[in-house]
């Protein structure tokens, strides 16, 4: 499914540089398939969508399929826009085709050779650096490339790349055999009047999309549509805002030139003072694609109002079925691409993490298994808090009641056997009618008190068979106390 909405045709043929970037996203949604996207620029260097389509995979039969319809779009883009008939004297008719940029992916570079194989196309430094970086992975690489890639002159190119020469021939062998009209600026033609060596335009509109693309594919056309509706309002009520005849983006950069001339001495810089020591307006020396009359034409067209899905009229063709679904294996990702270095990191704060003590020598940042030092000698840890001192009265206490229990009970069997002997001897002393009478009044009661009431009775035992076992038990024991009794009196 392809789309390229009028008002963004428009849009990018009236003011915007001929200089358009591709790639492909993954939909996340109930169908998975690619986004593909071709995003431009306008006078202030902000995004400004052209085309999308969805397609199955990312090869060279959908990239080529995709071209033809975004070629045919925009071909009269020559004829269309303002400001190359402004300055046709300074460029050529080559430089004033599209040029494509991409992040050299197998089936779009095949797509350029097909479809536009006379088109200027630029490929992306961050993917370059990327590659470069899987084969050469020495760090000392990475400031002589970026200064490679931004040099304007052929003559700090070569002083760059022979940096990367004296470190690695192999590194320098690499990028020599990627052509410099693809990757350095100084090897970019003047039509495009733009510099970019990064496909930021395509990973932003990406990232505006994030949310989007876990919708069904209607919906998601549906969203993009609403988008730029928004924003072409949007841009439209901002452009009141603007004083003057250049974009604030332009004169920011011209008063930071102002401000670096002296110090830095940047001869492309210098430029801005020398207009003004000969009273000169440097307005006049802005390419018009930086113009506000220029920003204005490319957000003019608006969007015609759609009616809702009831209103839409009936096709007689057969409605189509959805892609076949596979689905993936694993959970489905949504990390961000990884920041390069020198990049700038989110503003989130992150939970601060325990640094490992070494249980060995007692240093932070290691544990015990990578520890190579000697081990070091054991303090013992103090109790923390106060000493508790009521707490060691109360075990005290507690042991020396433990003890005097123990004690008890290791006499009681001693006198247990001299209070039965007693006894054994005052029961020989007194009479049989005695003896009955005192055994009456000593039976036990179960080990249970009575409490006597008035006009009540007491409850008789629960147990009586428990009764009978204590009473036969105690009797057993006096008897065997007065046998020892009377060995011990026959001995005497």
């Amino acid at each position: 499914m392809y789309i390229c909405l009028q008002p963004c045709k428009e849009g990018f043929m009236g003011g915007c540089r001929p200089i358009l970037g591709v790639d492909g996203c993954h939909l996340r949604g109930p169908y998975p398939g690619i986004l593909l996207t071709a995003v431009g620029k306008d006078g202030n260097n902000n995004i400004f969508p052209v085309a999308w389509a969805v397609v199955e995979t990312e090869n060279a039969d959908t990239w080529t399929w995709f071209l033809e319809l975004l070629v045919k779009d925009i071909e009269p883009v020559k004829d269309a826009v303002t400001w190359v008939h402004e300055r046709e004297e300074e460029m050529d008719d080559d430089n004033a085709d599209v040029t494509y940029m991409s992040d050299r992916q197998k089936g779009l570079l095949e797509a350029f050779r097909i479809v536009v194989p006379n088109a200027d196309t630029r490929y992306c430094c961050r993917y370059i650096w990327a590659n470069f970086k899987l084969k050469f992975p020495r760090e000392a690489y990475r400031e002589s490339f970026w200064k490679a890639a931004r040099a304007s002159t052929n003559h700090h190119f070569d002083k760059y790349m022979a940096d990367i020469k004296d470190l690695n021939p192999e590194a320098f062998g690499y990028l020599n055999s990627i052509p410099v009209i693809h990757w350095s600026r100084h090897g970019f033609s003047s039509g495009e009047k733009s510099g970019m060596l990064l496909n930021n335009c395509c990973e932003s509109f990406n990232h505006v999309l994030k949310e989007a693309r876990e919708k069904p594919i209607l919906s998601l056309m549906e969203w993009i549509r609403r988008y730029m509706m928004k924003r072409c309002c949007a841009k439209r009520e901002g452009l009141k805002q603007f004083v003057g005849l250049i974009m604030p983006s332009v004169l920011k950069m011209i008063e930071r030139g102002q401000k670096e001339v002296d110090t830095h001495g940047n001869p492309l810089l210098a430029c801005i003072g020398m207009y003004s020591k000969r009273r000169l307006n440097y307005e006049d020396f802005v390419h018009p694609a930086y113009h506000v009359k220029t920003y204005a034409a490319t957000y003019a067209p608006h969007f015609s109002p759609m009616p809702g899905e009831k209103q839409w009229d009936k096709s007689p063709l057969p409605q189509p079925l959805p892609p076949p679904y596979r689905v993936m294996p694993g959970r489905p990702s949504k990390r961000k691409r990884k920041k390069e270095a020198g990049e700038a990191k989110e503003n989130k704060v992150k939970r601060a993490r325990k640094q490992n003590t070494c249980g060995n020598c007692g240093q932070l940042g290691h544990n015990r298994k990578k520890c190579g030092r000697p081990a070091a000698q054991s303090v013992p840890k103090q109790p923390k808090g106060r000493p508790r001192t009521k707490t060691a009265q109360h075990t005290n206490t507690a042991q020396s009641a433990q003890q005097a229990t123990t004690n008890l009970n290791q006499s009681a069997p001693s006198q247990n056997i001299t209070a039965s002997s007693s006894q054994t001897e005052t029961n020989r002393r007194k009479s049989p009618v005695q003896r009955k009478a005192a055994s009456t009044s000593a039976q036990p009661t179960g080990g249970r008190k009575t409490v006597a009431s008035k006009g009540k009775q007491p409850a008789p035992a629960k147990h009586p068979s428990k009764k009978r076992k204590t009473t036969s038990v105690n009797a057993l024991q006096s008897s065997q106390s007065s046998q020892k009794s009377c060995v011990s009196l026959a001995k005497n």
